[in-house]
C-alpha cells in the first residue's frame, strides 16, 4: 500500500531538482518492494520557503523478518544501467544540488528524507537603482538590446515550464502506479491455498485489496471453462520485470478454476 501526501503550494523547480526528486521517490519505492515487500509506504512531498522535502517511509515487512532496510553500500553493479539509483549515488546527486540526503531504519522499517534546494546555486540580488540610472543614460540600441535579451530569457523560461511540469506529472503518476500495483498481489502461499470448489466468501479472505486490470491481451486470450468469469493477481510485487498472473474464474458464487500464467 502507498499513500501519497502533498503539502504547500505547488511551483516550478528547475529541471536538475525536479528530476532528482522523482530519483528519490523511485528508488525508495524500489528498495521497499525489495526489501520489504507487502510493507506500507508512505510518500510525502512538502513545500517549503525555498526547498522541497521529499520524504518516503514503509514499515516493516508482514512477516516474522523484521526489515532492516537496504544495504548501505549497494552490490558491485547495482543501479549503473539507470543512472545510479542507488542510495549512494541519489546521496551524491542531491549534495551536488547544495541539499541533504538522510536514510536510516525507522520504527522497524525504513525511512529515506531528501531536502531539495529550490534554486541551484543561486545569484545573490542586484541593488535595481543603478541599472535604472544606467538604462536613462544609454543609447536607443543598446535599450533594444537589453530588451531583447530579457525577452530571450523570458522564452527560454517559458520553454523549461513545459517539461518541468510534465516531470511532476511523471512523479505524481509514479507513485499512483506503484500503489495500484503493490495492492493486487496475491502471495503464492494464499494462491496455493485456493481449492475449486470454495465459495467467494471463503476466497475473498485471501485475496489482496484488488484484482490487476492491466493484463496483456495475450494473456486475457488464454481460454478459460466456458460460462466463468475470471479476475487476475499479480504473484508478487516487483515493478520493474514482469510477473506471473494468477487467474480465479468462478462459475456464480463458486471458484471453478485457477491458473498460474506468464505475464
Amino acid at each position: 500500500m502507498v499513500h501519497l501526501r502533498r503539502e504547500g503550494a505547488a511551483r516550478v523547480l528547475p529541471p536538475l531538482v525536479d528530476r532528482s526528486a522523482y530519483r528519490v521517490v523511485q528508488e525508495s519505492l524500489t528498495n521497499a518492494i525489495k526489501h520489504a515487500p507487502g510493507s506500507a509506504v508512505r510518500v510525502s512531498i512538502a513545500r517549503q520557503a525555498d526547498r522541497t522535502e521529499v520524504r518516503v517511509t514503509n514499515s516493516a515487512a508482514p512477516t516474522a523478518r523484521p526489515a532492516t532496510g537496504p544495504p548501505a553500500v549497494p552490490p558491485p553493479g547495482a543501479g549503473r544501467a539507470a543512472g545510479h539509483r542507488g542510495l549512494t549515488g541519489l546521496r551524491e546527486r542531491v549534495r551536488l544540488l547544495g541539499g541533504t540526503l538522510h536514510a536510516a531504519p525507522r520504527d522497524g522499517g525504513f525511512e529515506v528524507l531528501a531536502t531539495l534546494p529550490d534554486q541551484v546555486n543561486p545569484k545573490p540580488p542586484r541593488d535595481t537603482a543603478e541599472p535604472r540610472q544606467e538604462a536613462e543614460d544609454a543609447p536607443e540600441s543598446a535599450l533594444r538590446l537589453t530588451a531583447a535579451r530579457r525577452s530571450t530569457r523570458r522564452r527560454f523560461a517559458a520553454a523549461l515550464a513545459a517539461p518541468v511540469g510534465l516531470g511532476l506529472v511523471a512523479l505524481v503518476s509514479c507513485v499512483l502506479l506503484a500503489q495500484q500495483l503493490t495492492t493486487c498481489v496475491l502471495r503464492p502461499v494464499d494462491y496455493a491455498a485456493l481449492r475449486p470448489g470454495q465459495n467467494r466468501g471463503e476466497v475473498a479472505r485471501l485475496l489482496p485489496e484488488r484484482p490487476f486490470r492491466y493484463v496483456p491481451d495475450a494473456v486475457r486470450a488464454l481460454p478459460a471453462p466456458p460460462g466463468t468469469d475470471c479476475a487476475y493477481y499479480r504473484s508478487n510485487g516487483n515493478l520493474l520485470d514482469q510477473v506471473d498472473l494468477y487467474r480465479l474464474c468462478y462459475a456464480g458464487s463458486h471458484l471453478v478454476a485457477k491458473d498460474a500464467l506468464p505475464g
